[in-house]
């Protein structure tokens, strides 16, 4: 099985997904720094990266981006509750390169899962393994320090440091640039 950054797509059937969001959607490509949606804004859109990254953004209390999260090629991304529910965004997500997507309005995949039982399994399938990977990242966060964590990154996806900045690795990880760097000298020291 391929090894996803982005958890949440191991073990589903991307190929039905990704016809899905191509039968029902269209084709779009952004620049660098252009946002897919905004936090607070309206959102209805369910997507999928054909190349390209994203980065999922949210406000910290001094007003300072901090990055939750990356959607790379393949994955299915969005704000996945919002957008099927009609509610404005939680967070930013923006292009961190050029980057194409394909784009479907959530309110079909919601009819769809209304009218198809297989559509309707497929919904859930999807959802539990967003859960999962959500509580794997959570229990991260708090079980292990900046290290660990850093060396569980590389370890599983060790072209990350070719594919996006150190800057935004090291706000992945919740911790300043200097301090990655220091564990990136430390474990070359080692």
């Amino acid at each position: 099985m391929i090894r996803h950054f982005n958890e949440h797509i191991e073990g589903i059937d991307l190929k039905f997904w990704h016809d899905l969001i191509e039968s029902h959607g269209t084709p779009v490509s952004l620049r660098g720094g252009e946002y897919v949606c905004r936090k607070g804004e309206p959102t209805s859109k369910f997507r999928y990266v054909k190349s390209g990254y994203l980065i999922y953004e949210v406000t910290g209390s001094k007003s300072q981006r901090l990055i939750g999260g990356f959607a790379f090629h393949d994955a299915l991304f969005g704000d996945y509750p919002s957008c099927m529910n009609s509610m404005p965004a939680l967070f930013d997500i923006k292009a961190g390169r050029k980057t194409e997507l394909w784009v479907m309005d959530a309110t079909d995949l919601q009819q769809l899962y209304d009218t198809n039982p297989d559509m309707n399994r497929q919904g859930r399938l999807f959802i539990e393994s967003a859960y999962i990977s959500l509580l794997h990242r959570y229990c991260d966060l708090y079980s292990k320090t900046p290290s660990e964590r850093y060396i569980d990154l590389i370890r599983r996806h060790p072209q990350i440091e070719q594919e996006i900045p150190q800057k935004e690795i090291a706000e992945y990880l919740q911790i300043t640039p200097v301090h990655l760097c220091r564990i990136r000298k430390e474990l070359l020291t080692r």
